[in-house]
C-alpha cells in the first residue's frame, strides 16, 4: 500500500507541476513524462513470477537471476539501499526506455540546463518517445545550438518508487549489467539535487569498484576469459575518457580566448578542436589504446553537446575513489563522507572533489 501510495505520489507531483505552467510545450512535455512512466509502472511483473514461467526466454531467466544476485551483493557487500528495486520487470518492447536531448550553445561546451521537480536541474531533457526526442532536437538546431540524442537503457526516480528492471537493460554484458544495479541503487543512496557531475561521477565510482569486489569473489570458471577480457577493455576506456576530457577542457579554452563576435575565428577553433581530438584518438589506437565501440563513435559526427556527458559521467570518478581509499574501503564510511560532501554549496563542494582529484593517485 506504501510502495503504491509513493508512485502515485510521483504522478501527482509531476502532474500538478504541469498544471502550473503556462506554456503549451511545458504541459506536453510534462504528460509525455508522466504517460512514459505510467506505462512501465502496469507492464511490470515480480521477477520471481518471471523466472517461474516455463515461456520466459532461457536467456532473459539467465540475466534477471544474475540481477537478482547483483542486487543482494550491492545491498550486503556494498551497503546500497534495501528498498524493493529491481525485483520487478518489464519488458519495454524498444530499444531503449528514454531518449535523451543534449544540447551546448555553438561555442560553448557548458549544456543548457533543464530543471524539474525532485531531480533538479540536469544537462539533458529525456523523453519516452524517440520522435519528441528528435522533434525537440531539430527545434534546438535551428535556433542555433549544438545537439545530440542518446537512448538511455534505465533511469532511476531517486527512491520514489521501486525502480524496476527494464528489457533494455538485459542487453548488456553480465559484467555491465551488474555494475548498472550497483550504478542505478547509488543514486537512490546519496543524490545532489541539480548537480549531474557529482552524482553521476559518484555512481560510476561504486559502479567501478563495486564490479571489481564482485569479480575478487569469485576464483574461477563463472566468468570465461571473453568476458573477463571484455571488462578489462574498461581500462583502454579510461584512456579514451581523459583523451576526450583533455580535449574538452582545450576546445572551451579555445573558445573563450575568442571575442563572441568572431564567429569566424570561433568556428575555426571548434574545426582545430575536434580535428585534434579525433588525430590524437588515431595515435592512441595505434599504440595499442582505444576500443572498437569508441571507433565507432569517432567515426559519427561531433559536437560540443558530444563531449557534455564525459564530463558528467567520469569528471570525478578519481576524487571519489580517493574518498574510498581515505575511507579504508568501507562503504558505510564512504557514503557519509560524501553525503558531508552534498549539504555543501555546489562551489565549495567542486573545490573538494578537485582537491581529490590532486591526490588521486588512481
Amino acid at each position: 500500500m506504501i510502495k503504491g501510495l509513493r508512485k502515485a505520489a510521483w504522478i501527482v507531483l509531476l502532474t500538478a507541476t504541469a498544471g502550473t505552467l503556462t506554456s503549451c510545450e511545458s504541459m506536453k512535455f510534462y504528460s509525455q513524462s508522466v504517460a512514459g512512466h505510467s506505462q512501465v509502472l502496469l507492464k511490470q511483473e515480480p521477477i520471481v513470477a518471471v523466472l517461474n514461467d516455463p515461456k520466459t526466454d532461457p536467456k532473459v531467466s539467465a540475466k534477471l537471476k544474475l540481477v537478482e544476485q547483483a542486487r543482494v551483493f550491492g545491498i550486503k557487500e556494498l551497503k546500497l539501499p534495501n528498498n524493493g528495486s529491481y525485483q520487478q520487470y518489464v519488458d519495454i518492447e524498444r530499444p531503449y526506455v528514454v531518449w535523451n536531448v543534449v544540447a551546448t550553445k555553438a561555442y560553448e561546451i557548458r549544456p543548457i540546463k533543464h530543471c524539474f521537480p525532485v531531480a533538479g536541474c540536469v544537462p539533458y531533457r529525456g523523453y519516452f518517445n524517440k520522435p519528441a526526442a528528435e522533434a525537440y532536437g531539430r527545434e534546438l538546431r535551428n535556433k542555433g545550438y549544438d545537439v545530440i540524442v542518446i537512448g538511455a537503457p534505465a533511469y532511476s526516480t531517486l527512491g520514489w518508487f521501486a525502480d524496476p528492471v527494464l528489457s533494455t537493460m538485459l542487453r548488456r554484458s553480465d559484467l555491465g549489467l551488474v555494475g548498472l544495479i550497483f550504478h542505478e541503487l547509488a543514486h537512490q543512496e546519496v543524490y545532489a539535487e541539480g548537480d549531474a557531475a557529482f552524482n553521476e561521477s559518484f555512481a560510476t565510482t561504486v559502479e567501478r569498484v563495486g564490479v571489481r569486489q564482485w569479480l575478487a569473489t569469485f576464483k574461477g570458471g563463472e566468468y570465461s576469459k571473453e568476458v573477463l577480457e571484455h571488462w578489462e577493455q574498461r581500462g583502454k576506456e579510461a584512456e579514451v575518457v581523459k583523451l576526450i576530457l583533455e580535449h574538452r577542457k582545450k576546445i572551451q579554452n579555445a573558445y573563450q580566448a575568442i571575442p563572441a563576435t568572431d564567429t569566424k575565428a570561433l568556428a575555426a577553433a571548434k574545426k582545430a578542436g575536434f580535428d585534434a581530438l579525433r588525430a590524437d584518438y588515431l595515435e592512441l589506437r595505434k599504440k595499442g589504446g582505444g576500443t572498437t565501440g569508441y571507433d565507432r563513435w569517432f567515426k559519427k559526427p561531433m559536437n560540443n553537446a558530444s563531449l557534455v556527458l564525459f564530463g558528467a559521467y567520469h569528471g570525478f570518478v578519481n576524487a571519489f575513489e580517493q574518498l574510498l581509499e581515505e575511507s579504508n574501503g568501507d562503504w558505510t564510511v564512504f557514503y557519509a563522507k560524501v553525503k558531508a560532501l552534498k549539504e555543501l554549496d555546489i562551489k565549495e563542494r567542486r573545490n573538494r572533489l578537485k582537491a581529490l582529484n590532486e591526490d588521486s593517485k588512481l
